[in-house]
């Protein structure tokens, strides 16, 4: 399987924390290809740690214009959409999560032989009075069904960078669920 990878990171002191290390050693093998995006600017040294050490393939140093969306929208724009439709999977994935506690490995295998599972989560938002049920955003894996169609792309190509974290939730977070349901994608969640 070829499968991308699309790593945000944010740091208020501009450092790579420990388990941003942990995360990036441990999900390494998963994939193809590792785009690490920083909102934070980091010193040449931090991003040389993880190149040394074969975590990362590329790295983008960006302004926190738009939080994690905005990085994802540049992550793709980076790789391009032509190139994202040529891999299995694409992985979003930021760093305000910790872990993984086990192999990954089996969890991709487990959703990419599904066939009711168009994309998945780690975890899901049940359905309240302000939103819909949708897939929390810190981890969001997109098969390439998904990525080929022209709802993936128009959302992401949509996304703006907003100064408001809510507006972030309101327009994106609790969208990109509906947006591809919509069309008639499915969803799953490894905690439902």
């Amino acid at each position: 399987m070829r499968r991308l990878l699309l790593y945000v990171h944010f740091n208020k002191h501009d450092r790579i924390s420990p388990h941003v290390h942990y995360q990036l050693e441990k999900i390494n093998s998963i994939f193809s290809k590792v785009v690490f995006i920083s909102n934070s600017q980091l010193v040449a040294e931090e991003v040389e740690k993880l190149q040394n050490r074969g975590l990362i393939h590329h790295f983008i140093q960006r302004e926190n214009a738009g939080f994690d969306f905005a990085a994802w929208r540049d992550g793709m724009a980076f790789v391009g959409f032509e190139e994202l439709k040529d891999y299995d999977s694409v992985t979003l994935m930021n760093d305000t999560c910790f872990g993984p506690l086990w192999d990954m490995k089996e969890v991709y295998a487990s959703f990419e032989a599904d066939p009711e599972t168009d994309f998945w989560g780690m975890t899901n938002f049940r359905a309240n009075q302000q939103f819909k049920e949708h897939l929390q955003s810190y981890y969001l894996s997109f098969s390439r069904k998904v990525v080929q169609s022209t709802a993936f792309q128009d959302f992401w190509l949509g996304v703006k960078n907003y100064t408001d974290v809510q507006d972030v939730i309101d327009h994106y977070e609790t969208q990109v669920t509906t947006n591809l349901t919509d069309v008639g994608f499915k969803y799953s969640a490894v905690f439902d």
